[in-house]
C-alpha cells in the first residue's frame, strides 16, 4: 500500500492498489481508489479516474415490464448523451432482438407471463434504432476486466446479489437503483440517474466496500464408506456477498454441523442448520435468527444457528481474518444441503467440507450520502428499525 498523502483540508488519503481489498483487482482499469479518514474509525472511500470511463454494464431485473421501460430510458441516455458503450447480458440482448423482430409471442418470458402488451408499450422507434449499438456479454465466456468501468443495477436487492455472483473475482463499482421490493442495498431512486451517473463519471461520489466471503467446497475424508462412494469431486470456489447456508433441506433429521476456526474446534450445531454471513448478509436470513445487525464496514463474519436444539446457543461474530471450516458431524444421521447466496444449492454430505475466509474481492457499492447514513436510513425506512406508532408523553409536573 502506498504511503499516506496529505490532501487539502487535512484528511489522510491512502491509495489502495496494493492492499488486501484491492490486490490483483483489475478495477477500475482507468483509475484508483482512495480512502479518506474522517476520524479514528470512520473512513470514506472515493473513486478517482485517471481517464474518463467509457463503458458500463447494465444488469436488470428479469420478467418485469416496468423495469424494461426504465432500462430503455437509461440505455438511450447513456448511449446518446454520455456516449458510453453499453453492455447487457446475453438473455437481455436476446429479449431486445426478439422485441425488435416483432415476434414477442415466441419469447417464452412474455408468452408465459402475459407481458406482450407491456413490452410493446415500453418500446419506441428511438430505442429500436439503438438496439444494434448495445453490446452483448456472455457469462463465463467474455472477459470484462478491461471493458466495463462500472455496473448499473436496475432492480432490488436480489439484482445486486446476482450482479455480485457474475464476478467471481474483481468487481467494478456498482450503482444500484431501487426498482424492486425492499431496496435495502439499492439506495438510489431511478429518477436520480442523470445526476448520479454524471457524478460517477466525474469521480465525485463515495462508495462502500461490501466484503464477500471466499467459500471453497472441497472433499473431506468420511468414515461412512457407503456415503462417500461416488462423491469424489474437485474443489469449487464461490464468492458470497450475503451468506452461506447449511440446512437439513428435504431431510427430516436434525442437522449436525461441526464448526472449526483456524483449525480449532468451536462447537457442533444441532438444529435446522447454520448461517455464515457477511455484515451485508446480517440484514437478510441471519436477521431472522436473531443475529446482530452489523454495519457493512465492520470486518467480521457472523455465525448464526437456525432453530438450534438448545436454549443457550446465541449467534456470534468472529474476526474477518479467521478461517472457518464446516463439515457434518460423524454422528449425523442424514445429509444436509448447502447454498451460496441462495444459489448453487446441492447436497452436503460427510464427504464434503466448506472452508470460508474473507475474500480479497469486495463489492464497491456507490453511496447516496455516506456508508453510515445509507445503512441507518435503510434500517429505518426498509426494516422499520425501532419504529413505534407513538412516543412517550412528557410527564406533567404539578406547579
Amino acid at each position: 500500500m502506498g504511503q499516506p498523502q496529505e490532501p487539502a483540508g487535512g484528511c489522510n488519503v491512502v491509495r489502495h492498489p496494493g492492499n488486501l481489498l484491492f490486490q490483483n483487482r483489475g478495477y477500475p482499469p482507468k483509475g484508483s481508489y482512495q480512502s479518506y479518514s474522517t476520524g479514528n474509525v470512520q473512513k470514506q472511500h472515493h473513486l478517482s479516474w485517471t481517464n474518463p470511463p467509457t463503458s458500463c454494464l447494465i444488469i436488470k431485473k428479469y420478467h418485469d415490464p416496468a423495469v424494461l421501460k426504465k432500462f430503455k430510458t437509461i440505455c438511450i441516455w447513456l448511449i446518446t448523451d454520455q456516449r458510453l458503450d453499453v453492455y447487457v447480458e446475453e438473455k437481455d440482448f436476446e429479449e431486445l432482438q426478439t422485441i425488435k423482430a416483432g415476434d414477442l409471442t415466441s419469447n417464452s418470458s412474455y408468452a408465459n407471463l402475459k407481458m406482450v402488451a407491456g413490452a410493446i408499450e415500453n418500446i419506441d422507434d428511438k430505442f429500436l434504432s439503438l438496439i444494434d449499438n448495445i453490446k452483448v456479454w456472455t457469462f463465463g465466456k467474455d472477459k470484462l476486466n478491461n471493458k466495463v468501468d462500472f455496473i448499473v443495477c436496475l432492480g432490488g436487492d436480489g439484482t445486486l446479489l446476482y450482479a455480485s455472483s457474475l464476478f467471481q473475482n474483481s468487481v467494478p463499482p456498482v450503482i444500484a437503483f431501487n426498482l424492486g421490493s425492499l431496496g435495502f442495498l439499492t439506495p438510489f431512486e431511478f429518477r436520480e440517474f442523470p445526476t448520479v451517473v454524471k457524478k460517477i463519471v466525474k469521480g465525485t461520489l463515495g462508495f462502500t466496500l461490501r466484503s464477500r466471503l471466499d467459500c471453497c467446497l472441497m472433499p473431506c475424508s468420511s468414515q461412512d464408506d457407503e456415503e462417500s462412494e461416488g462423491d469424489e469431486f474437485l474443489p469449487i470456489s464461490y464468492q458470497v456477498l450475503n451468506e452461506i447456508i447449511i440446512d437439513r433441506g428435504v431431510h427430516s433429521g436434525v442437522c449436525m454441523v461441526d464448526i472449526y476456526c483456524d483449525d480449532f474446534f468451536v462447537t457442533t450445531v444441532i438444529g435446522d442448520g447454520l448461517i455464515v454471513a457477511t455484515p451485508t448478509g446480517s440484514t437478510a436470513y441471519a436477521a431472522a435468527t436473531g443475529a446482530s445487525v452489523v454495519a457493512p464496514s465492520v470486518p467480521c463474519v457472523i455465525l448464526a444457528p437456525i432453530c438450534p436444539h438448545s436454549l443457550s446457543f446465541r449467534p456470534i461474530m468472529v474476526p474477518a481474518n479467521c478461517v472457518l471450516k464446516c463439515k457434518l458431524n460423524p454422528d449425523a444421521r442424514s445429509k444436509a444441503s448447502i447454498s451460496f447466496d441462495g444459489r448453487h444449492r446441492q447436497d452436503f454430505t460427510k464427504s464434503h467440507a466448506v472452508e470460508i475466509s474473507a475474500s480479497q474481492f469486495s463489492v464497491p457499492c456507490i453511496d447516496k450520502e455516506s456508508s453510515m447514513k445509507d445503512w441507518v436510513n435503510g434500517l429505518r425506512n426498509c426494516l422499520m428499525w425501532n419504529g413505534r406508532s407513538a412516543t412517550q408523553k412528557p410527564l406533567n409536573k404539578p406547579n
